[in-house]
């Protein structure tokens, strides 16, 4: 809770980590519910029974283990009672990757889809983008490359990623024609780009979800999975974390899962250091 106050006071939450926050409440309070089901306290836990408990809750390990490991710090429980670590990083569903590449072509050139689900569809399978930061994409993020008339880019992270000139064209056809879906709100201009019924808010995740997949990406999930392991096998994965927005450590554990090697860091900077000529 320290944690959570100074991130209020400093930032605030993404969607995400309140609902992390809320997870990890939840299952200290359904784990201290079963302790007094079964007339103990918490200074009186046993192994066994957090054991018992684990078995009947498969999230449990992952959201009780802080709860646990503050109780047992403060002297509120036993010290030798504790929930082993368990990896987030298992087997990933990922979308077959010639899958994703036709379905974003699709989504480049059909143009009886509609514009603001093919665009978000090409971020997803192109960039491993997820749909709740997509959906609070908003004007000030997008530029326009000032070398390449056509070329926009994306501040995702600490660096531009310049889009491919199809999704450009795409994009500007986008900040053109969005409006509010609510019909008495049409002439009112939202700072989002994928405005919901109110200009003041954004689409819903699970909406742009629910839409992508009428287009054929059966989960933005695996769609994003693909991406990723197509992407960290051409670019490096930190030059990747500063384009994509993404933490180190994600961009990193990608790229050991793809099987790579440090040593491609130092030929990715040599690269680097010639001027290029034109977006990459």
């Amino acid at each position: 809770m320290p944690l959570a106050h100074q991130r209020v006071d400093q930032a605030g939450f993404s969607r995400y980590q309140r609902e992390h926050l809320r997870r990890q409440l939840s299952a200290a309070r359904i784990l201290l519910g079963h302790i007094r089901s079964r007339g103990r306290t918490l200074d009186g836990l046993t192994q066994h029974l957090v054991d018992r408990w684990l078995i009947a809750n498969s999230t449990g390990p992952y959201y009780a283990r802080p709860f646990l490991l503050w109780a047992a710090t403060a002297k509120l429980a036993p010290a030798d009672v504790a929930i082993a670590t368990s990896s987030r990083h298992g087997e990933r569903s990922i979308m077959n990757d010639t899958d994703r590449v036709l379905t974003a072509l699709k989504l480049e050139t059909d143009h009886s889809l509609p514009l603001a689900d093919r665009v978000a569809g090409c971020l997803v399978l192109q960039y491993g983008q997820s749909t709740d930061r997509i959906v609070k994409l908003t004007l000030t993020q997008i530029h326009i490359h000032p070398d390449e008339p056509g070329v926009l880019g994306l501040q995702l992270g600490r660096e531009t990623l310049w889009l491919r000139p199809r999704l450009s064209a795409l994009l500007q056809q986008l900040i053109h024609e969005r409006r509010p879906l609510a019909a008495a709100l049409k002439d009112q201009e939202s700072p989002y780009r994928f405005p919901g019924l109110r200009p003041s808010s954004h689409l819903s995740s699970n909406t742009l979800q629910r839409r992508l997949q009428r287009l054929g990406i059966p989960s933005a999930n695996k769609a994003r999975n693909g991406a990723w392991l197509a992407l960290v096998g051409a670019v490096h994965w930190k030059m990747l974390a500063d384009l994509l927005g993404a933490a180190d450590g994600t961009a990193n554990h990608w790229h050991k899962w793809n099987g790579g090697d440090r040593a491609s860091y130092v030929a990715s900077r040599l690269q680097a250091a010639q001027a290029p000529t034109s977006p990459e």
